[in-house]
C-alpha cells in the first residue's frame, strides 16, 4: 500500500484494516490496493452520475402513506434529509473508511434496492458484534421503541424495508455469507473489490489503460 495515496480516500487506515480482515476472512478473494480502491470511488461517482436509478429507489415496493414518507420520495429533499441524519457520507463512497456506527446508522435510514443491502452486511460482518446490534436496532424500529422509528421509516420512504432487511440480517447471522451469490459490483462487496483488484495498479497504468481506450468505470457485467 502506497501512503501517498493515503490523502485521495476517506479514513484510508481504516480501509486497510477492513481489506486485511476482509481477506483473512476470505470475504475477498484478494484485497485491492488504495489506487485501486480510489478508481472505485471514481466508479461509485459514476455510477451517481450515469446510473441514479439503481440508488435508493424502489425495485417494486409502494412509497409509505404518511406525510414524511410523501415527501422524502423525491431525491432532494431526501438528500438533504440524509445529509443531516449522517445517513450517507458523500466523501466516502465505497463505505470501506467510515466507523461501524456510521456503517449501520447508513443501512437503518438510506433505503437499499433488492439485495444491495449485502455489500455493508459483508462491512459489518469483519466487527464483532454488529449485525447483533444491526438486528436489535432493526427490531427496535419495527416494533417502535427506536427513538427515530417513524423518521427512520419515513426516511426510507418505502414500505416493508426495515422488515426485509431484518431478515437479512437474521439470514446472514444463521447460516453466514457462504450461501451469498456475490456477483454485481453494486450489489456486493465481494464483487466489487473484485473490480476494483483489476483494475490498474498506480496513476501511470490507469493512464496508459486511459489511452488504450480499456479503462472504464462501469460494471463488467
Amino acid at each position: 500500500m502506497n501512503p501517498a495515496w493515503y490523502v485521495l480516500l476517506w479514513g484510508p487506515r481504516r480501509i486497510e484494516r477492513r481489506l486485511a480482515a476482509l481477506e483473512a476472512q476470505g470475504l475477498v478473494e484478494q484485497a485491492p490496493s488504495l489506487w485501486q480502491v480510489w478508481l472505485g470511488v471514481l466508479y461509485m461517482w459514476t455510477r451517481v452520475l450515469r446510473r441514479p436509478e439503481t440508488i435508493g429507489l424502489s425495485d417494486g415496493a409502494p412509497v409509505r402513506d404518511t406525510p414524511g414518507a410523501r415527501r422524502l420520495q423525491h431525491r432532494l429533499p431526501r438528500l438533504v434529509a440524509l445529509l443531516r441524519t449522517r445517513s450517507v457520507n458523500p466523501l466516502d463512497q465505497v463505505g470501506l473508511g467510515s466507523s461501524t456506527p456510521h456503517v449501520m446508522r447508513h443501512l437503518l435510514g438510506a433505503y437499499h434496492p433488492g439485495d444491495n443491502a449485502l455489500y455493508d452486511l459483508t462491512l459489518l460482518h469483519v466487527e464483532d458484534g454488529a449485525l447483533e446490534a444491526l438486528r436489535d436496532a432493526l427490531v427496535a424500529v419495527l416494533d417502535g421503541r427506536h427513538p427515530q422509528a417513524t423518521l427512520l421509516q419515513d426516511l426510507c420512504v418505502y414500505e416493508g424495508y426495515h422488515a426485509r432487511l431484518l431478515a437479512m440480517v437474521e439470514a446472514w447471522l444463521e447460516e453466514g455469507p457462504g450461501g451469498v451469490e456475490l456477483v454485481h459490483p453494486d450489489t456486493t462487496l465481494r464483487a466489487f473489490m473484485a473490480w476494483c483488484a483489476s483494475q490498474p495498479d498506480g496513476p501511470v497504468a490507469t493512464l496508459r489503460a486511459l489511452g488504450r481506450g480499456t479503462l472504464t468505470l462501469q460494471p463488467d457485467a
